[in-house]
């Protein structure tokens, strides 16, 4: 008798202990993990937000390229530094290949553009090099906001969470 009054209170403390630990643990990856996707999410609407900018394609740049087209000044570089540094910390790697092809297009593009005697009214062989290059340009940047949609599941229609449970609308909401 004395035996099962030591034992299972016992031993019920010890598996409350275990769950308890168990759950903070859980909890914790859980707040980990929504802290990194609203890092992602911040960086993804950055990306996309400074999409437009040659100067970020820097690290795929011959030296004759970076001498015309890289960052111009300290904030140009800071931007491309934090971008790249953040990309490479919390991006996935689809996100970065695509943002790094789109970058490259938009320098190319911009190379292109700044190579013609006047942008406003080009030739039509300047025309006929740049359209396919402005083409490569929108197709990269579609990729990209394609990718990170998909990642941040932008499209997916959510649940309500009362929808989830098997509960009625509540009535602030009718």
């Amino acid at each position: 008798m004395a035996l099962e009054t030591i034992i299972l209170p016992g031993f019920a403390i010890i598996v409350s202990g275990a769950v308890a630990i168990s759950s903070m643990r859980s909890q914790r990856r859980v707040a980990e993990d929504g802290r990194i996707w609203e890092k992602r999410a911040a960086l993804y609407v950055e990306l996309l937000e400074h999409n437009r900018r040659p100067y970020l394609a820097s690290a795929d740049m011959t030296p004759e390229e970076h001498l015309y087209a890289g960052p111009r000044d300290d904030e140009e570089r800071a931007l491309l530094r934090s971008l790249t540094a953040r990309s490479d910390a919390f991006a996935s790697r689809d996100v970065r290949d695509r943002w790094r092809v789109a970058m490259r297009a938009i320098l190319d593009l911009d190379m292109c553009i700044s190579s013609m005697s006047n942008p406003m009214r080009p030739t039509p062989e300047e025309s006929r090099r740049a359209t396919p290059l402005s083409q490569a340009c929108e197709a990269a940047l579609d990729k990209l906001r394609d990718q990170i949609r998909s990642e941040l599941h932008t499209d997916r229609p959510h649940r309500r969470w009362w929808r989830r449970s098997g509960r009625a609308e509540p009535l602030a909401l009718r």
